[in-house]
């Protein structure tokens, strides 16, 4: 999981201000509309004012997924976890925590896929290896 239950209200801030900056560097300065199954997510999510939620993965513009989903959209996903990130097809980026640091990548060849480019700062976190 991305937010444990001993985190500060300031590490959720950084969290929810790290996948804002994420799903921007994607789609420009534009309301960015996400589904989630993960309720973690939904209230670090549901501050930002660029970032909208619904409950229909096929009206989402992104899918953030820090569980197992038992949706099966075929929309671009954020995980938050590694493994995930290798192994599902769908999985653009991926942000985790390593060794007390934010660890943030995206995937070439799945922002080709759907058609997505990341810019600005973020674009330096496109791998070259998958």
């Amino acid at each position: 999981m991305i937010v444990s239950s001993n985190m500060a209200a300031s590490d959720s801030q950084w969290e929810a201000m790290i996948i804002e900056k994420m799903l921007l560097s994607m789609t420009g300065d534009k309301n960015t509309t996400i589904y989630t199954q993960d309720k973690q997510l939904k209230s670090i999510v549901n501050k930002l004012a660029k970032i909208n939620m619904t409950d229909d993965c096929e009206k989402a513009d992104f899918i953030l997924s820090d569980i197992a989903s038992n949706k099966s959209c075929k929309k671009p996903e954020i995980v938050f976890n590694y493994r995930k990130y290798r192994n599902k097809t769908n999985a653009i980026g991926v942000f985790f925590w390593q060794k007390g640091r934010p660890t943030i990548r995206f995937s070439p060849k799945r922002l080709k896929y759907f058609g997505l480019h990341v810019s600005g700062e973020l674009s330096k976190f496109v791998s070259s290896y998958n």
